[in-house]
This record gives structure tokens, C-alpha cells and sequence, in this order.
């Protein structure tokens, strides 16, 4: 017996197949050296690419805004205003080089171009025409909620807010400068009673526009600000994706806290809702932005990937992967809207069906 298992080992051993040696394969012989190099060099770049960070930028572009009935989104080249109960396109209009949106008091909606700016108001077949005033790199628009004549320009490059009547004369003129005073150059923004909340050393600081501020102490570091559902209530939203609902009085009570799933891009909010667009990233792998909507109570109410943008090439690549990444939520109406320059997408509220894709 023990001959036969032997002799049955020795057969298995000389039937089995010898390993194979994997080759590398041979450079072709017609490939053109210049090629190569290219690839090389597109393949380094779109890996460092995906290593830089397009979350939490510095400045917040505005090309979505929702008034009473209304959204607007401004393209490269023109303003499109869509009416929200059947979320129909009103109208589009030609405009040069639009700089940002606002809603003002009442309902309407602010657009600032490089020779124009126009105001669409709900219900309209066209915008009215006002005279263009100065925008700077940095410039955010505010509403200034007591009077839907004046709109807010906060100047963050030279730490500065303008009172900004918005007259149809051509020699309106300049806006009247507001103190900010122990203004850092961060995030700001109009409470719904028409108070200025900014940041400052230590803390956020509390003023109607142009009065003298209230210091509040708190140890987190907002990234954005945002009015909440009440006078005296405002979000909060760290770099991180950390966000806190605050109650504010004589000192910041926190009322809430919700954790993004990934660093926020663009955050806004409503008198129902939180909305942001997070962008997972870094250690070389693929870029995913991802649109999610909270209720005031904290609750998940939406969580998507969206759609994979352009691919990280050539110059401006930052720039296009970021375009079609702003939010909007609808005030007076329970939707959410995605998108920028290239494209849209408007969602209803809390069920999420889609309402317009464009």
C-alpha cells in the first residue's frame, strides 16, 4: 500500500502543470516617445488633482437664489427664471458676465452682471433693468430684509458692508459704507429679524447693520453662516462638516447639531430645511459630491451622489468639476435645487422626486 500511495504521489507530481512566469510586456515597438511622455504626464497630473481639495473654498459663488414662486440661475451668459409651481421657464434674458443672485425683501430676486443688473420679480415675463454697480473679486450679496430696495454688499477683501439702494437712475451712485467693526473677513450673514451675524476673534458678532456689535463667545469656527427658522436662531457649519443649530441671544445656546458625512462645498438653508453639497476627496481617489437635506429637528430627509462632472484636465479643471455644485431651497415652496452654469436639478421635498432637469 504504502508502494501504490507513492507511486500515485510520483504520477500527480509529474502530470502537474509548471507555474507560469509572467512576462511584462515589450514597449511597443511603434509607439511614438512624445505619447508617452503625455500620458505620463496627464496620468501625474489628474493624481494630483484628485489629492487637491475643492471643500469648504473661501468665497461663496451665488448663481442659484429662490424668491416668493421663483427661481433664478444664472449661465455664463445669461439669467433664466423659472416659475415654481410648475417650474416652467418664465423667461431667459442675455446678460454679461453675471456675478451672483440674492433674494431681496418680498420676494424678489437680485442679479448682478458686469454692465447690468436686473431684478426679477415674482410673476414676471421680464426682469427690470437697473444700472450696474461695482463688484469685487470676494463681493457676497445679502439681503437687507427690511426693505426690498437696498441689497447688502459685503466687500470680504477689504472687510467692508455697503448699503446698496437698488434705484433705477443711472446716477444712483455708490451705496452707503456700513462699520463691521472686528470683522475677520469670514463668513457672514443676515439673520431673518435683519441682523448682520459674522465672525470675529473668539466668536461671532451680532449687529443690525451699521449699530455697534454684540461679541459672542463660542470655540467653533464657522466656515458659513446661515439664518435659521427663527429671529433669533442662525446655522453654523465648520470646515469639517461639524454644524450646529444656535439660539442667538446674550450669549449662543446650542440647540441642535448635525455631522455631514464629508466637508461641505456649498450649504444653505430655509425656514424648513438644511441643505449641503459635500465633496468626498483626497488620497488619490475619485471625487464624489453628494447633495443631502435636514430638517430644523435634525432628521435625513435626502442623501445622493450626484452626478459625475467633467474630468480633471487642462486649465480651469477646478473651476468646472465645482460649477454645477451650488444649492438653493425653495422658501415659500418645499424644494431643493442643484446645480450652476451647466446644468440643473430641482427636487420636491421630502420625497424627493425630481421636478426639473436641465
Amino acid at each position: 500500500m504504502l508502494v501504490a500511495t507513492a507511486l500515485l504521489g510520483t504520477a500527480a507530481c509529474e502530470r502537474a502543470p509548471e507555474p507560469r512566469q509572467e512576462v511584462p510586456p515589450e514597449p511597443s515597438a511603434t509607439a511614438d516617445p512624445a505619447e508617452l511622455r503625455e500620458r505620463a504626464v496627464a496620468s501625474a497630473l489628474a493624481s494630483v488633482r484628485s489629492r487637491l481639495p475643492l471643500a469648504a473654498p473661501d468665497w461663496r459663488l451665488q448663481p442659484l437664489a429662490s424668491g416668493r414662486r421663483l427661481l433664478v440661475r444664472t449661465t455664463d451668459d445669461k439669467v433664466e427664471a423659472y416659475r415654481t409651481d410648475d417650474f416652467k421657464l418664465a423667461f431667459e434674458k442675455t446678460l454679461d458676465g453675471p456675478r451672483g443672485t440674492v433674494e431681496l425683501a418680498g420676494g424678489s430676486v437680485l442679479v448682478v452682471g458686469k454692465d447690468a443688473t436686473l431684478r426679477v420679480d415674482p410673476g414676471a415675463n421680464k426682469p427690470v433693468v437697473l444700472p450696474p454697480f461695482v463688484f469685487m473679486p470676494g463681493t457676497e450679496l445679502l439681503p437687507e430684509r427690511r426693505d426690498p430696495g437696498t441689497v447688502l454688499i459685503v466687500e470680504r477683501a477689504t472687510r467692508s458692508l455697503l448699503k446698496q439702494p437698488l434705484s433705477r437712475a443711472a446716477d444712483a451712485g455708490r451705496g452707503e459704507s456700513l462699520p463691521l467693526d472686528e470683522y475677520d473677513g469670514g463668513p457672514i450673514a443676515v439673520m431673518r429679524d435683519g441682523a448682520v451675524l459674522y465672525r470675529g476673534s473668539g466668536g461671532v458678532r451680532r449687529a443690525m447693520p451699521g449699530g455697534r456689535p454684540r461679541s459672542l463667545t463660542t470655540a467653533f469656527v464657522p466656515w458659513r453662516l446661515l439664518p435659521g427658522r427663527r429671529v433669533d436662531q442662525a446655522w453654523a457649519v465648520a470646515a469639517d462638516g461639524s454644524v450646529e443649530l444656535w439660539q442667538v441671544g446674550e450669549r449662543l445656546v446650542v440647540q441642535a447639531k448635525l455631522a455631514l458625512a464629508a466637508p461641505p462645498f456649498d450649504v444653505t438653508a430655509s425656514s424648513e430645511y438644511f441643505g449641503a453639497v459635500t465633496v468626498e476627496e483626497g488620497a488619490g481617489k475619485a471625487r464624489v459630491f453628494r447633495l443631502s437635506v435636514f430638517t430644523n429637528e435634525g432628521e435625513r430627509i435626502l442623501d445622493e451622489a450626484l452626478a459625475p462632472g467633467p474630468s480633471a484636465e487642462g486649465e480651469g479643471w477646478a473651476a468646472r468639476a465645482v460649477r454645477d455644485r451650488h444649492v438653493a431651497l425653495g422658501e415659500t415652496e418645499p424644494f431643493v435645487a442643484v446645480g450652476g452654469a451647466g446644468a440643473l436639478r430641482v427636487l420636491r421635498l421630502p420625497e424627493g422626486t425630481v421636478l426639473l432637469e436641465r
